[in-house]
């Protein structure tokens, strides 16, 4: 018997929230990420670790320098109840690991 609701989370986003915007000026972002404040070059806010933004409805995050699909709600669940957590890149971590899918989504 299928769990409906579990098949449903494998192909669902956590609904994180943007901080990159594509608007009819041009990109605009938050000025914090993460509770960091945003640096500037040339008077210019910079792309940070833990930016979100949507591509084709699609949700992906920035981490070093690449951009990253955000998992599925069921693969945050299954990190919640495991004792580590895997980074954007691949490592496993503690779950209060600054680079942890929890932590750049403000899990913990």
């Amino acid at each position: 018997m299928n769990d409906i609701d579990y098949d449903r989370s494998l192909e669902e986003q956590l609904p994180l929230s943007r901080t990159v915007f594509r608007s009819k000026d041009g990109v605009k972002c938050t000025k914090t990420v993460n509770g960091k404040t945003r640096s500037k070059i040339d008077g210019k806010l910079q792309r940070m670790d833990g930016d979100v933004a949507a591509f084709k409805g699609v949700l992906k995050l920035w981490f070093n320098g690449t951009w990253h699909q955000v998992p599925s709600l069921a693969e945050f669940q299954e990190w919640t109840m495991d004792s580590v957590c895997p980074t954007p890149d691949g490592e496993m971590v503690e779950h209060d690991h600054p680079d942890s899918w929890l932590s750049l989504a403000q899990l913990v």
